[in-house]
């Protein structure tokens, strides 16, 4: 089973600014969302734990899981480019996602983005199929990694507001 889980909630998400690769911290409410995770997974004996090398997401997998954490470049947010740390509302989300479709504006080419997540994607599936696999990252990854795990759907929506919310847990059957 594949266990994927967003990073906690930090000032960036709540004041609702684009992240990226700005390297941010948990807010409190994000420490209690990673605390209520390891709660949860209490129980499950994960084989492997793969985690985004950015604080956020390493402060979440650090609460939930005690053993050994690879840390894993494909898994670093997207590059939001010259949008980091500005707020995210209807018309600069349009403008990010235009720009991120061609690579503009400093961003990361969600061509390459979808490659390196995917890239990762493999690797779970061939290295740890049946295995029980806990994978903790950010939005955008998360958005790739479902659909990747879901089949790859034809009718994906990557531009749906969010898959899962700071804190949350997707499962999936590897």
């Amino acid at each position: 089973m594949i266990y994927l889980v967003r990073q906690g909630e930090t000032d960036w998400n709540l004041f609702k600014k684009f992240n990226g690769c700005t390297d941010t911290l948990l807010n409190q409410t994000g420490i209690a969302q990673a605390k209520l995770q390891a709660e949860n997974l209490r129980n499950v004996s994960f084989d492997a734990c793969f985690c985004s090398p950015q604080k956020r997401a390493r402060q979440t997998c650090e609460i939930i899981y005690q053993g050994q954490i690879v840390f894993d470049d494909r898994l670093i947010e997207l590059n939001c480019g010259e949008f980091e740390g500005t707020a995210e509302t209807a018309d600069s989300m349009k403008l990010f996602w235009q720009a991120a479709m061609s690579g503009d504006k400093g961003t990361e080419s969600f061509k390459v983005f979808m490659k390196r997540s995917c890239d990762f994607c493999d690797v779970i599936v061939a290295d740890h199929k049946g295995k029980n696999v806990l994978i903790v990252t950010h939005a955008a990854n998360i958005r790739v990694l479902d659909y990747y795990f879901s089949g790859k759907p034809k009718d994906y929506n990557f531009f749906k507001p969010t898959v899962i919310k700071n804190g949350g847990l997707l499962t999936f059957d590897n």
